[in-house]
């Protein structure tokens, strides 16, 4: 059980950082849309090429560093929220409180560059990325925050768009079709399976996403149902009838650029996890 919600809690983080668009301003670079001059369309624009979006969502949370967020996510009809704040980059430090399906056990997590810190309602557990790898996640990359706008880069294209507002404030909205044949190494290493799983998968990952006036992300969603179906079927068993449900992830975000602090825990309330020895 703890080794399950320490990993639950990582893998949520590691959505979060891969929502958030911060980094290297570089880390997103090369996409190319009609009007983009500089850092993304001109004002009063959308944008025609998912590429270029990522650019200047990239560019923009990397200056502003810092948010609040809310997520939900939903997998064979049970849902996780989490609410938190943090600081993007290279060095992220993320702070969430999370509500787990089954019981609605509720936890605290905090990530603090590669370390991860868990307190299920007593003592915090220490482990790191690493530890916590299940393949993909402990590749370097997993905790770079432009990865789901990497995603749109390298395989999206904009099927829709349209200027709207939401919560009031004036916003652009975009939806982007993923073709997953070209993500089938990045599902893998961000789900820990093994790549091989998503071999012939021909499903479109429909993604979201929709910026303020600044270009920063306020909204972001993804349904990897048909995909989680598609590579379910193949897995046969169980898990096909778990996929039913569907898996889908909403991301909102507040209060760009606001300073936030993620502390270490005490080290005397700490519990050292030894590598490879963690408890199921």
């Amino acid at each position: 059980m703890r080794k399950t919600t320490l990993v639950a809690g990582a893998a949520a983080l590691v959505l979060t950082l891969s929502a958030c668009g911060g980094g290297d301003d570089s880390a997103a670079g090369g996409g190319s849309g009609d009007g983009s001059g500089g850092n993304g369309a001109a004002a009063g624009s959308l944008f025609k090429d998912a590429g270029a979006l990522a650019d200047a969502a990239s560019q923009s949370t990397s200056a502003k560093k810092s948010a609040k967020f809310d997520m939900t996510m939903a997998f064979a009809g049970q849902e996780m929220t989490a609410t938190g704040e943090g600081e993007f980059g290279d060095e992220p430090k993320i702070s969430m409180k999370m509500s787990m399906p089954g019981g609605g056990q509720q936890f605290e997590t905090r990530m603090i560059g590669q370390t991860v810190y868990v307190n299920m309602g007593g003592s915090w557990m220490k482990s790191s990325m690493d530890e916590l790898g299940q393949g993909g996640m402990q590749s370097a990359e997993m905790n770079d925050p432009t990865k789901l706008l990497e995603f749109a880069q390298k395989a999206g294209e904009i099927t829709d768009s349209e200027e709207t507002t939401l919560n009031g404030e004036p916003t652009t909205h975009y939806t982007i079709d993923l073709d997953f044949q070209k993500l089938a190494e990045e599902a893998g290493q961000l789900t820990g399976a093994d790549a091989k799983m998503f071999e012939g998968i021909d499903a479109a990952v429909p993604m979201e996403v929709w910026l303020n006036s600044d270009e920063l992300p306020v909204k972001l969603t993804m349904d990897m149902s048909e995909m989680m179906k598609q590579a379910a079927e193949k897995a046969g068993g169980a898990a096909s009838q778990m996929a039913q449900g569907g898996m889908t992830m909403e991301m909102t975000y507040s209060d760009w650029g606001t300073p936030v602090t993620v502390e270490e825990p005490p080290a005397d309330q700490v519990q050292e996890m030894p590598a490879g020895s963690l408890p199921n």
